[in-house]
């Protein structure tokens, strides 16, 4: 078993817990926000693509940033060049939660900055969770969902207002994939074996996905660290870039963003 294993089995037994609260019952009553931004359409016409990503902590690589704020670090993002953001609400393995996204979305609602939540989602609460909470799209990953599974997740975010970005790891997820047509697709280049990143294993499958399904708007995920990372990876077809541990790491991730872009 694999650590995203381990985290997906995690999640379950918290969704389980969750709806036996009741607070999944409470979430559903609550009004969506309305008006959030596309996050196809902003990445679309971004000069950067960076979805700037807000973590505390990861399995890899223990504590990042303990006194990073989410509002100070999503708006600083925001008004340093990132297209949109990425918040991490799984808190047993990442030290988030969906008072992250809240409060990120809260913050940016007057303006045309889209939220990705970032989490590991097996069920239709959580979905129900991340458009309450002003979420403008949220992250399904292939290898954990079955295909049916990964169906019916897309179809209900869609059906409640929220793009989706799907994730895979390896070129065998994206027959998994294909036929969803989904918002978003990313390539992650963690290997899960070893939780190692190489920018190469995006490259090479960035450009069989686009052969594949070229009308996809590709989202390149992990291990980015540098403007020559971007640059390689726009040219295999990427048009938007998830960066989230070479900000984080530093004491002040939006001021990492801005020597990042060489501003």
């Amino acid at each position: 078993m694999n650590i995203l294993e381990k985290i997906v089995d995690t999640k379950r037994c918290e969704v389980s817990a969750l709806r036996e609260t009741g607070y999944y019952n409470a979430v559903s009553s609550m009004e969506y926000p309305e008006g959030v931004p596309s996050m196809v359409e902003v990445l679309k016409k971004s000069s950067t693509g960076i979805i700037a990503e807000f973590k505390r902590r990861s399995p890899s690589k223990g504590l990042i940033n303990s006194s990073a704020n989410v509002v100070d670090t999503v708006c600083g993002y925001a008004a340093n060049g990132a297209a949109a953001s990425s918040v991490l609400t799984d808190t047993a393995y990442f030290g988030g939660s969906v008072v992250d996204l809240a409060c990120a979305a809260k913050a940016v609602e007057k303006s045309d900055f889209p939220l990705l939540r970032k989490e590991f989602v097996i069920a239709h609460e959580q979905i129900d969770e991340a458009r309450a909470f002003g979420a403008s799209a949220v992250l399904l990953i292939a290898s954990v969902l079955s295909h049916s599974e990964l169906r019916d997740l897309a179809s209900y975010a869609h059906l409640v207002g929220l793009e989706i970005l799907v994730e895979i790891h390896s070129l065998d997820e994206l027959d998994k994939v294909i036929h969803i047509s989904p918002d978003m697709l990313g390539v992650n280049s963690r290997n899960l074996a070893d939780m190692s990143t190489d920018v190469a294993h995006a490259e090479a499958l960035g450009l069989e996905v686009a052969r594949r399904m070229p009308d996809a708007l590709l989202v390149a995920e992990s291990g980015i660290e540098s403007m020559d990372d971007v640059i390689r990876l726009r040219k295999c077809g990427y048009s938007g870039f998830l960066i989230g541990e070479r900000f984080m790491r530093e004491y002040d991730p939006a001021h990492a963003l801005y020597d990042f872009l060489g501003k």
